[in-house]
């Protein structure tokens, strides 16, 4: 038995904060300052849904600002970032948004088992929103802060213990304007997360009475946390830890559409089962608390070329009907560079490998997020005013067509 462990972890970690500052110091924050990827005009045009000549009237009259330019051989292209797409949607008009009458719809991905994608494709929903124009809030609930870092955040560098969800949790939910962090998306927020995340569920179950009253129940804090800043977004996507602990189940309780990535493997159905019935035990516990009003499975890291993965495909649709997506996302090496990189597909503008492989790749992950946000879109149309008295609104495009 060591009896002087306690000191042997504080040594350590001054050993290891003393390296921090010196990488800190290196890095010079250079490692942070991630920017997006400039985009031709041809696919401005297809994001905001006109042609090319519609833009260059636009910006020939006046109505758009003259855009940035880059050299390809002896061609001027003009080139735009999706911060400027979406500043060209104001003007046009055309940014989408939740329904008037409507909240904001929360997007929770979950999953007990470890390595099915889940934070990959939660990173890649929220980013495949603020493209479309919608004002997203990504919050990393998961210690591991992989979602983080990819946002170009080091955890043990850029973040203070507190700059995540567990003051939040713990002190006052009044705290989430402060744990919010802006990102190089104009339109992408971000909560990050950090491993002192960690902590949580041990502090609540240590609570004393008069802090579980002042705070409330602990299975609902997060949702009332995000109560408070419900205006200034239309969607928010959670990444949650792979297990059921209190993050992941705030979470889920503060979730309006449930995606459950899941491997079309044996054991993946396995854990599946357990995972259902586990969720079945804490709603009839707490079944005021939790309002999910959908709850979709994603496949992921689909092998098309396996007939063991097909078969398994078919028994999962068995079993789950229509709660599996239409769409799945198929094995895919660039999607595996993109994440060893810590970025998301939407955030490359030279794939490190083949044009042919990332655009496969870029056409599998839109249609998985385009069927997300089809399902979003049924939940504020379930919610809206069958009659409304908006009358629509001119576009500058009335006067180019």
């Amino acid at each position: 038995m060591i009896t002087n462990l306690d000191q042997i972890c504080d040594a350590a970690a001054d050993r290891g904060e003393q390296i921090q500052r010196k990488i800190l110091h290196h890095l010079g924050h250079t490692h942070h300052q991630k920017t997006l990827p400039d985009v031709t005009i041809q696919r401005a045009a297809e994001l905001l849904g006109v042609s090319i000549s519609q833009i260059r009237a636009l910006e020939a009259n006046g109505r758009f600002p003259q855009p940035r330019t880059r050299r390809s051989g002896v061609i001027t292209q003009r080139i735009y970032n999706y911060n400027e797409v979406n500043r060209l949607r104001d003007i046009l008009g055309e940014r989408p948004g939740r329904p008037t009458d409507t909240a904001h719809i929360n997007v929770t991905f979950s999953n007990l088992k470890g390595g099915v994608a889940k934070t990959t494709h939660a990173i890649h929903c929220a980013q495949y929103l603020a493209l479309h124009g919608y004002r997203v809030l990504f919050v990393d609930a998961d210690p591991q802060a992989t979602a983080t870092s990819t946002f170009g955040i080091l955890p043990d560098i850029d973040l203070d213990e507190s700059d995540n969800l567990a003051p939040v949790m713990l002190d006052s939910g009044d705290r989430i304007d402060q744990v919010v962090k802006k990102t190089y998306w104009g339109n992408l927020d971000l909560i990050p997360a950090s491993l002192s995340l960690q902590r949580v569920d041990l502090l609540i179950a240590r609570e004393n009475p008069e802090t579980a009253q002042r705070l409330g129940s602990p299975l609902l804090r997060f949702r009332a946390a995000l109560n408070r800043i419900a205006d200034n977004y239309d969607i928010v996507v959670v990444d949650t830890p792979p297990a059921l602990g209190m993050l992941s189940l705030n979470a889920i309780a503060a979730a309006n559409l449930l995606i459950i990535p899941i491997e079309p493997h044996m054991f993946s159905l396995g854990s599946s089962v357990q995972y259902f019935r586990i969720l079945r035990d804490v709603i009839s516990r707490h079944r005021d608390s939790i309002g999910v009003q959908r709850v979709n499975m994603l496949l992921t890291r689909v092998d098309e070329n396996s007939p063991e993965t097909q078969g398994v495909i078919k028994l999962l649709t068995s079993a789950y009907g229509g709660m599996c997506l239409s769409n799945h996302m198929s094995l895919s090496r660039e999607l595996q560079r993109a994440a060893t990189d810590h970025v998301g597909l939407y955030e490359i503008e030279q794939p490190r490998g083949s044009r042919e492989t990332f655009t496969r790749a870029m056409q599998m992950m839109d249609r998985v997020n385009a069927a997300i946000l089809g399902q979003i879109r049924s939940l504020w149309e379930s919610t809206v005013p069958a009659k409304s008295d908006q009358t629509e609104k001119p576009s500058v495009l009335d006067d180019v067509i």
